[in-house]
């Protein structure tokens, strides 16, 4: 299932789902802000690939080059993906 799809499927479990996931990204942006990227990069993985997972229905994947990513280039990522999800 899609992103697309869960959001057709289900708005608003998909806006609970974002709200939280936004609402921890939050406190983890507080909490971890004297910490370095790889701690705050590890952090905002576990809430996003869990927000995604979720609304993928336990469908997500983490990307094939996960591991081979820089904590620059992974949080660049994440930004990307929350940003792809996140209401304007």
């Amino acid at each position: 299932m899609t992103i697309e799809n869960a959001l057709n499927e289900g708005k608003m479990e998909f806006d609970t789902i974002v709200g939280m996931m936004e609402l921890f990204l939050t406190l983890g942006s507080i909490v971890n802000e004297n910490r370095d990227l790889s701690d705050k990069v590890r952090y905002k993985e576990r809430i996003v690939f869990s927000a995604m997972d979720k609304l993928m229905q336990g469908e997500f994947k983490i990307p094939f080059d996960w591991k081979d990513l820089t904590d620059e280039e992974r949080n660049e990522r994440l930004d990307k993906t929350i940003e792809s999800v996140v209401p304007k």
